[in-house]
């Protein structure tokens, strides 16, 4: 087995019965050796309740899009905490003590943002700001592993074989839209790549290659490896809002070939409309689809989209879901679309 594989396994066993001890004691769970404090990770307190509304969009738009529920953010921050504590009592990583300074002076300019009712211009200003500083804070020793519990703002999540992480938030503007910013950290390179989108939120082609320069935007909330070796690949679940009457979710490829970042998979699928690069949906917006990993079968499973009927309310003439379910399932070397499968019972 991978001795990186292993190194994992052995943190989360430590991990949670070192918890589970300090739950059941009333000690602090984060150790003392971290160089952070307790005030600073408290995911339970709000300081601003509007944090998600005015930030990363309404409750119920991150519910929609299958974003982390705060109690499921605690669990994973409790996982990330006790991965760094036994990773760092192995021996394996040390934290610059900037880390937490970094932290600090983010969660601020986040709170000077939530603070104000500010114009599409000041928000865009600000938060190019909080880019510039993250990603440099990205290029400190151990960030990698570092949680930023404090920024609830920010989407942090890891691929599943922990050599990605990846970074996503966004703020809606004056006029209903919203402007994405992504960072993507690479643990064996030591890069920081940065996700621009440097116009409006668009629908990209199913069929194309994507520079991070050319970002669409999208908040990520899976990421999960399909190619090992010197130029892997990673799928990515994400959602969108390219204007205020549609949605987008995607199930996009993170391609490392050559050193470099492409969007965009290598025919990597084969849907709807034959070979693709990507998969991508649109909804109307004030629907929900889902789109999901399934673990136990190996298969991303979604709602089959369609146009909907004269019979809905639906002047604009989007689409929605029918009540049935498609798959991406592996065959060879693409991820083939079956059309109409059963779920009952597949996620309990």
């Amino acid at each position: 087995m991978n001795k990186k594989i292993i190194l994992i396994v052995l943190a989360l066993v430590g991990m949670v019965l070192e918890v589970n001890a300090k739950k059941k004691s009333g000690e602090d769970v984060f150790p003392e050796s971290l160089p952070m404090k307790k005030d600073t990770v408290d995911t339970n307190k709000s300081e601003n309740p509007k944090d998600l509304t005015q930030v990363l969009a309404t409750p119920t738009t991150m519910e929609r899009a299958n974003i982390v529920t705060p109690s499921a953010q605690q669990v994973n921050d409790e996982i990330l905490a006790g991965i760094k504590d036994s990773l760092i009592r192995m021996r394996k990583i040390k934290f610059s003590p900037e880390l937490l300074r970094e932290e600090k002076e983010l969660k601020l300019m986040f709170d000077s943002l939530l603070q104000r009712d500010t114009r599409s211009e000041e928000r865009i200003e600000i938060n190019n700001r909080i880019f510039a500083r993250f990603r440099n804070s990205l290029r400190l020793q151990g960030s990698f592993f570092y949680p930023f519990d404090s920024l609830q703002n920010i989407g942090r999540i890891y691929s599943d074989d922990y050599n990605i992480r990846v970074y996503t938030w966004c703020i809606e503007l004056e006029d209903l839209s919203y402007r994405f910013y992504g960072l993507i950290q690479d643990l064996n390179t030591d890069k920081v790549w940065a996700l621009e989108q440097n116009s409006a939120v668009y629908i990209p082609r199913e069929t194309q290659k994507i520079a991070p320069r050319r970002w669409y935007g999208a908040l990520y909330y899976k990421v999960m490896n399909i190619k090992k070796g010197d130029d892997p690949q990673y799928i990515v679940l994400g959602w969108s809002q390219p204007n205020p009457s549609m949605k987008m979710k995607i199930i996009d490829v993170l391609d490392f070939s050559d050193e470099k970042l492409l969007l965009g998979g290598d025919e990597t699928f084969k849907g709807y409309h034959g070979k693709a690069d990507r998969i991508v949906f649109t909804y109307c917006s004030n629907l929900n689809i889902s789109l999901v990993y399934d673990e136990k079968k190996k298969r991303f499973v979604f709602d089959h989209v369609t146009p909907l009927s004269d019979e809905y309310d639906n002047p604009l003439g989007c689409n929605g879901p029918d009540m049935s379910y498609d798959q991406l399932k592996k065959k060879g070397k693409r991820w083939v679309l079956k059309k109409d499968v059963d779920v009952t019972n597949d996620f309990e």
